[in-house]
């Protein structure tokens, strides 16, 4: 049976933030280079997930979820 261990990494939006209904400041390049940089160690990519988010539901910070497979114990 495959087990797998998780990492964490949040990303600042900036102070712009990103909407969803009219997405704007976000810059692409800073998670983009955190997850070419994890793959690069090894870990895949899962997810991201939002943390901070404005009242009118722009988003201020992501929590990238990575995985790797780990030995059977």
């Amino acid at each position: 049976m495959k087990k797998y261990r998780y990492s964490y990494e949040k990303v600042e939006m900036g102070s712009g933030g990103w909407s969803p209904l009219g997405g704007f400041g976000l810059s692409a390049e800073r998670y983009r280079e955190v997850i070419d940089r994890r793959a690069g160690q090894g870990w895949r990519f899962v997810s991201a997930v939002p943390l901070e988010t404005r009242a009118n539901g722009m988003i201020e910070s992501i929590e990238l979820v990575f995985e790797m497979e780990t030995e059977e114990a």
